[in-house]
């Protein structure tokens, strides 16, 4: 009778442990530019876009939740498919390919030697649920853009906050990718101001 119990109580307990995991999602930001390249020549020459850094828990690729000023929360299903900050620096150099601002834009570790060179740190990248009526993404960044001849880089801190529909994973990359776009608007029209 006692294995009769103890078998009952293992299949009780094996089933309600066995429920299906939960699926792993992964996300990838894109910023597609929706204007076409200027037919000017360019106001620049070559450019080197270097990656950007990113500092915890922003270099992480899980998507980050902040719920109050003191409580941020790693999501261990919804992730980025590689780090932020890795595929903002891809997204960056595209971009400023297509403005037409530069002769060319080089990733980082090119042979050939640059005139400009472009530097990044990801500052913030979450989900602000703090309000949960309005959620939002804030995305912030840090270029400075230097040359040889300019003893202190021109340094662009940009950022951008977007409303989601609600705080879901697919809602919040939609807000991630519309952020992402408003920023590289904003540091293409930073560059064009301090052309030389």
């Amino acid at each position: 009778m006692k294995i009769y119990f103890s078998l009952l109580l293992l299949c009780t307990v094996l089933v309600g442990c066995g429920s299906a995991p939960v699926q792993r999602q992964d996300f990838l930001l894109s910023a597609e530019r929706s204007e076409h390249k200027t037919t000017l020549p360019p106001i620049f020459g070559v450019l080197q876009v270097s990656e950007l850094r990113s500092s915890r828990p922003y270099n992480a690729q899980s998507l980050i939740y902040k719920e109050s000023a003191q409580r941020f929360v790693l999501d261990p299903h919804n992730r980025f498919l590689a780090p932020p900050a890795q595929q903002i620096s891809t997204q960056t150099r595209e971009r400023l390919s297509r403005s037409g601002l530069f002769s060319a834009v080089l990733p980082q570790g090119s042979t050939q030697i640059p005139e400009w060179k472009l530097e990044g740190e990801l500052i913030q990248i979450y989900i602000d649920v703090s309000a949960p009526a309005k959620p939002t993404v804030v995305l912030e960044i840090r270029y400075a853009l230097s040359n040889d001849l300019q003893t202190v880089p021109k340094v662009f801190l940009l950022s951008s906050r977007e409303a989601i529909t609600d705080a879901s994973p697919e809602q919040a990359v939609i807000g991630f990718n519309r952020a992402l776009n408003a920023i590289l608007l904003q540091l293409e029209a930073s560059l064009l101001a301090a052309k030389p």
